[in-house]
């Protein structure tokens, strides 16, 4: 679930719940299908309209049909890791070179324009919709718990085997002439026990879409179509008096609705969910620039203090350390100022905190505007600021201490209640070769601030690193 409680996006038909729209349009097929065949089978053993080329047509269409909808499901059962669709997929190539089959072995397929139905294209009728049955029924009673990657390798390596081994063998027995007679009287007559295997056959194939899987996916929806295209195209072939009859081409007709109408539902599905995608992925591209701004906003709070708007404390010495490495392997100079704001506990006692808030941002602003661009300045706590001045020479170093405390004299501070005078003391030092680390040099101008507050305030006092001892 996401934020909200919003789903995340499901992409495979195995996965995604069958929506009121689906359910409806796939109820509306099935009636329409049986409604016909009603229609139909009082009328199935009328001839009809001799059409020779129909069969190829039909085996063309229905075999491009099903191998379409294979590789369809190939997609999603190896985007879902569902071996139980890989399933599906051998089901379907193998109904598609059982489709072809039979039209091959239909006596006269292609040019004649009569004749009987033969025997070997009877039982391959047969055999395909029984191995279809057979498919739909492993589906749906295929253990969920076995979803994964390696069992879709195994699924699709035992499922090929199974289907060419299945189809060799059903097209080996229907042209053997070992089988029992389909065909009489010039009419396909299903033996009374395939009249019973088939239907059996197929409500447990529905039985187990219903129960095994719950029959709440598109997938499964679907195939509950495909279902009762095979109910209404085996009675009609039933009914049907042989070839060129109006249960006969009634029968085909259906079936081939039926097959294009599982390919359809799926192909709308497969892109009703990239639309869903593309509709998250724009969601999470906002959501990720959010975060990164968001990202950015806190990694200035990290870095940066709230009221003067300067580096804070552990900013300004991330800078100074790496400033004294940049200097110790070679280098240019880098020079230490600590500023301290003159009485500023006596600002707070006669003006106020607000006021002495005010103080410090108008003397942040004054500070950093007085100094380079390459020059670094923070809070480092209370009213002391650090300043570090890269590639600033002990000359350099005290001339910039001396226009700071210029810039802090030049005119009084603002606030609610009028103005005030604001000096500052200031500790200037550089980096030196006695230094084993930043804090020397920093604890130096240090000492240096403190000998100008008690030398008087409003004044620079320089710590020579060279000797490194007290001003």
């Amino acid at each position: 679930m996401g934020q909200g409680g919003e789903e995340y996006p499901v992409l495979t038909l195995g996965q995604a719940p069958a929506t009121v729209s689906v359910r409806v349009a796939a109820a509306t097929i099935i009636v329409t299908m049986t409604g016909v065949s009603l229609i139909v089978a009082m009328h199935a053993y009328a001839r009809a309209v001799v059409l020779p080329g129909f069969l190829p047509a039909f085996a063309s269409l229905t075999a491009l049909a099903d191998m379409l909808t294979a590789y369809l499901l190939w997609g999603q059962a190896r985007a879902g890791e569902e071996p139980a669709v890989v399933v599906l997929v051998v089901t379907y190539l193998g109904c598609a070179v059982l489709v072809a089959a039979n039209a091959l072995l239909f006596p006269g397929a292609f040019f004649v324009a009569g004749g009987r139905m033969g025997e070997a294209a009877a039982w391959l009728w047969v055999f395909w919709h029984l191995f279809f049955v057979g498919g739909v029924t492993v589906y749906g009673l295929y253990p969920a718990a076995w979803s994964n990657p390696a069992a879709c390798v195994r699924a699709a390596r035992y499922g090929a085997g199974i289907t060419l081994s299945s189809v060799a063998a059903a097209v080996a027995l229907a042209r053997s002439g070992s089988l029992p007679a389909l065909i009489g009287e010039a009419r396909f007559h299903v033996p009374t026990f395939l009249l019973v295997v088939l239907p059996a056959a197929m409500v447990v194939a529905m039985v187990a879409l219903a129960y095994g899987r719950r029959a709440r996916t598109v997938l499964d929806t679907w195939l509950f179509v495909a279902m009762a295209g095979m109910w209404c195209d085996t009675a009609l072939m039933h009914l049907g008096n042989g070839r060129f009859s109006i249960g006969w081409y009634a029968a085909h007709a259906i079936s081939l609705a039926a097959a294009l109408a599982v390919l359809l539902g799926c192909l709308a599905e497969v892109n009703r969910l990239y639309g869903r995608l593309v509709w998250h992925e724009a969601r999470m591209s906002h959501a990720n620039a959010d975060l990164r701004a968001m990202n950015s906003e806190l990694s200035t709070m990290a870095e940066y203090d709230a009221l003067t708007q300067l580096l804070n404390r552990r900013a300004v010495l991330q800078h100074l350390t790496e400033h004294f490495e940049s200097w110790r392997q070679g280098g240019a100079a880098v020079g230490v100022l600590m500023i301290d704001l003159d009485h500023f506990k006596t600002i707070n006692d006669e003006w106020g905190h607000l006021a002495g808030d005010e103080v410090l941002a108008q003397l942040a602003a004054r500070l950093r505007t007085a100094m380079r661009e390459s020059d670094i300045i923070g809070r480092y706590g209370g009213e002391e600021f650090l300043v570090v001045l890269p590639g600033t020479s002990a000359q350099g170093v005290r001339v910039t201490a001396i226009k700071l405390l210029q810039a802090v004299r030049a005119a009084p501070f603002a606030c609610l209640d009028g103005s005030i005078t604001v000096t500052v003391s200031i500790g200037a030092t550089c980096v030196g070769a006695k230094d084993p680390d930043p804090d020397s040099a920093l604890a130096r101008a240090d000492r240096a601030l403190y000998v100008a507050k008690r030398n008087g305030r409003d004044r620079e006092v320089w710590a020579d690193p060279a000797h490194d001892a007290d001003p």
